[in-house]
Parts: C-alpha cells; sequence; structure tokens
C-alpha cells in the first residue's frame, strides 16, 4: 500500500447532502477542492500515513463552525494543499474515492486544467459562450453569475452556506451546461453579491461541485494541473 507508484489509499466516501466525507483513522474529513488551506484543530493531521501541517481556522473559522454549517460534525476539512500532494479519483456513483502517487489504470480522457491559489478551474460552455468554473467539491449546488440567470426562470429557492458568509438562500435555475462536448443539465444558484465580486476577481463566472461529479468519475491532478474523466 505503502509503493510510491501505486494506490495509497482507498475510502468509502458518504456523500452528506452532496458533501464528500471519508472517515480516516480517528478523523472524519470533509474533501473540498474548493479550500485552499486544509484545517485541523491541532494543527497538523496524519493522512495516508504522513503528517501534514494544517490551520487551526480558516479567516477565524474554525472546525466547529463548519460542522454546525454542514449538520454533521466533521473533525479536519482536506483543501487542496494537501490533495495536491496526490491523484485522486472522484467515483461519486460508487461511493468510493482513491488517493494515488504515481501510476494510474484510470483510462478516462485527460485535459489541462488551471488554478487559482491552487483551487482548479476547468473549462464549461454555457450558450456557445466559452467560460471559466471552480471545481469544487464543497459545493452541493452549483453557481453562476446573476448575468446568466437574469432572463431564466427560478426552478425554487435553495439554502447553502459559506463559512466566511454563513447561510443564505438563493433562487436556483436548471442551464444545459457543456463540458468537452458532454452535455450536463446543472442546477446552479447566484451568489450573494459580496462572494460574486470575490469570485469574478479570480476570471472565473461560476463554481461547479456535485453535478459534475455525479455525472463523470473523475481523476484530478493538482500537482501536474490535468483531470482525466469519463461520463458515468
Amino acid at each position: 500500500m505503502n509503493n510510491q507508484d501505486e494506490l495509497v489509499a482507498k475510502f468509502k466516501l458518504d456523500l452528506f447532502e452532496g458533501h464528500p466525507i471519508i472517515n480516516h483513522n480517528q478523523d472524519v474529513i470533509l474533501i473540498d477542492t474548493g479550500a485552499p488551506s486544509s484545517i485541523h484543530d491541532s494543527g497538523t493531521i496524519n493522512f495516508c500515513s504522513k503528517d501534514y501541517k494544517c490551520l487551526t481556522n480558516f479567516l477565524g473559522i474554525e472546525i466547529s463552525k463548519i460542522s454546525s454549517l454542514l449538520g454533521k460534525e466533521i473533525t479536519a476539512l482536506l483543501g487542496v494543499d494537501i490533495l495536491s500532494q496526490y491523484k485522486v479519483i472522484f467515483d461519486y456513483r460508487n461511493n468510493s474515492v482513491e488517493f494515488l502517487n504515481k501510476k494510474s489504470e484510470f483510462d478516462g480522457t485527460e485535459i489541462e486544467i488551471s488554478t487559482f491559489m491552487g483551487i482548479p478551474i476547468i473549462p464549461l460552455s454555457i450558450e456557445n459562450k466559452n467560460l471559466r468554473f471552480f471545481l469544487d467539491t464543497g459545493a452541493k449546488l452549483s453557481y453562476v453569475s446573476k448575468s446568466l440567470t437574469s432572463n431564466l426562470n427560478s426552478i425554487g429557492i435553495f439554502e447553502d452556506f459559506y463559512p466566511l458568509f454563513g447561510k443564505f438562500q438563493t433562487e436556483v435555475f436548471n442551464i444545459p451546461t457543456y463540458f468537452e462536448g458532454e452535455e450536463l443539465n446543472v442546477n446552479y444558484g447566484n451568489l450573494p453579491p459580496f462572494l460574486e465580486s470575490t469570485l469574478l476577481l479570480s476570471n472565473a463566472i461560476g463554481i461547479i461541485g456535485f453535478d459534475f461529479f455525479n455525472n463523470f468519475k473523475i481523476e484530478l491532478d493538482l500537482m501536474n494541473k490535468r483531470i482525466k474523466y469519463k461520463r458515468y
């Protein structure tokens, strides 16, 4: 299991309301590709037989606050600082996640991606517009700029949260979205104005989360800025 060219660990994935959570050692861990830094109350986490330094809070937000907003007690958040040390295979349909070092037998289609503060950004297309979206496992609902929903009819109201902002409600819109020619029906909300303005600073138009991972098996290789994907 510790061979540097093979599988490091495989976990059963608990998709708690769309959020990927694993149990490892004594920790309950939220895997969050939308977080630049990992968080643990002790300041360190032992993950896959290695000790990693963590923040005890991110901009004042501790694990207890995230647990409260999430509605499930977790002890750690695994961000891209640690995730980038591995190739990570997300298989939502089969409730599993694998962490590998170098080699992978995953035979998906490979593309290059970009990152911002280590967070992956993927290309999507809406209404023939090529757009940049953060790929965020921590997002049970995807988000897009209000400029793309202003003429659409809402399909309902959804409550969500962002740790630095708290809980909020948003109208939800179903929008056909294309990834590498593959059509997805994605439910998008609108972020509160403060959060949307922060998003636009990164030159991204939105965030895509659960709906993406529920359509594709994904291998995420942040160190080399690449993903492989295979449609279910």
